[in-house]
């Protein structure tokens, strides 16, 4: 062995693995817990929403997913606007309403790569970041979709009162 294999060898960090993940977040005074049977996803509740934490190959994943009581057949187009709106502003986090068994599905979502050589500081900062994107999209997102069903609300009354 070389004294070149000894430096790179005494400068390796470890693969960002959820292990990595759920220890990053200990800083911010976090618990995750890792998923039954998915050895690369974690989830924590944070500010009351589920917030889920995966790790692929080349990025993290951090989400919020919030139920509604609207399906597809009986949605508000205000929901899908707010989403829109939220994706035109930089929140750090993309917001889309989805569906899973019939109901609307509210998430919100940044990732980030997670590179060769990443340390721990690195990691937790991109982290940080991750969490408060999600956090303040899924906050905007919900102040959207009010005032958007207030302006609706206000358009129908006008249109009322015009008959």
């Amino acid at each position: 062995m070389t004294n070149s294999d000894n430096a790179n060898t005494a400068n390796t960090l470890p693969p960002v693995d959820i292990d990595r993940v759920i220890n990053a977040m200990t800083q911010f005074d976090i618990t995750l817990e890792k998923a039954q049977g998915a050895d690369s996803v974690a989830s924590a509740n944070l500010n009351g929403l589920g917030i889920m934490f995966a790790v692929l190959p080349s990025v993290i994943i951090v989400r919020a997913d919030v139920g509604t009581d609207a399906s597809f057949a009986n949605a508000d187009a205000g929901l899908f606007l707010a989403a829109g709106q939220i994706n035109t502003v930089s929140f750090g986090a993309r917001a889309v309403i989805t569906e899973h068994e019939d109901q609307l599905i509210v998430r919100t979502e940044r990732e980030f790569m997670h590179l060769a050589g990443m340390n721990d500081d690195q990691l937790a900062q991109s982290l940080k970041v991750a969490v408060d994107g999600v956090l303040a999209a899924q906050d905007a997102l919900v102040a959207a979709a009010e005032e958007m069903a207030k302006l609706g609300s206000e358009t129908a009354q006008d249109e009322t009162s015009q008959n």
